[in-house]
């Protein structure tokens, strides 16, 4: 009966990946309120993008359920923060303005990139960023539509895989943000390889796994962007020592005030 189970696990496994970067047995993702996206689109129309936006689009692709995957979530995390940082909180982006060069190559990565940048093959051409694919190479994985080609990239995937350029095609404006290592627990990229692709995972080790990808995946949406990427600073949150210095200041003098007034 052991090996029945293990073998009905694996075959979820296996119908379930190949284009889909759904994880069976993982929970649903948490709701969060990230703030949306907000492109310019078509003629100046702003166009708000939700996490649970690029969600569905990716369930579309799949042919399956909304989903949150671990990549969805990194990748729109990446552009968000990216656009804020060059853009900038006043200024909307124009979507053919938007370019991302990514090292993080899986179906999730890269339908989250295509909405954002308009650069899927079923989104209106007319408003297309730029997005290219980074090899471990160095080189560019030019055709990006066929899913064996995505599926045979993200094989070789590891941590330093986690890293975007978000771009401004107009200025050449650009930050680097590239994801911690704290964020994913020891050994995840060799497990992940394990279990998806060498299939020789014991039953307690995919059960590991697919907790192990739930919590990367929860800590993508819930964690700031300062505990994610490697170049965003943690804000400044020490107490204003002169504003309150010279607060104190007042107030006392208030309270002399009254103080001599009465007296009189």
């Amino acid at each position: 009966m052991k090996k029945i189970g293990l073998f009905v696990l694996f075959a979820a496994l296996v119908l379930c990946q190949g284009v889909s970067a759904h994880m069976p047995g993982a929970s649903p993702a948490p709701e969060v309120d990230l703030g949306p996206i907000v492109v310019s689109d078509n003629g100046g129309v702003p166009v708000e993008i939700s996490v649970d936006d690029v969600g569905k689009y990716h369930g579309m692709l799949e042919g399956k359920n909304p989903d949150v995957c671990v990549c969805c979530a990194c990748t729109y995390r990446a552009i968000l923060s990216g656009i804020n940082e060059i853009w900038g909180g006043d200024e909307i982006p124009e979507r053919s303005d938007i370019g991302l060069k990514c090292g993080l190559i899986s179906n999730g990565s890269v339908h989250a990139a295509w909405y954002v940048t308009g650069t899927g093959s079923d989104m209106d051409s007319n408003t297309r960023g730029k997005m290219e694919l980074i090899l471990s190479d160095g080189s560019v994985l030019t055709n990006q539509s066929p899913p064996s080609a995505i599926k045979k990239a993200s094989k070789a995937r590891t941590p330093d895989s986690y890293w975007f350029e978000v771009s401004r095609l107009s200025t050449g404006d650009s930050v680097m943000l590239t994801v911690s290592e704290d964020m994913f627990p020891e050994g995840f990229a060799e497990m992940r390889k394990k279990v998806k692709f060498e299939k020789t995972a014991s039953k307690d080790e995919i059960r590991q796994f697919v907790s192990d990808y739930t919590s990367v995946r929860d800590g993508m949406l819930q964690k700031p962007d300062y505990e994610i990427f490697n170049e965003v600073e943690e804000p400044d949150e020490s107490p204003d020592v002169l504003g309150g210095g010279i607060f104190l200041t007042l107030l006392c003098a208030f309270c002399i005030g009254l103080v001599v007034m009465r007296r009189k």
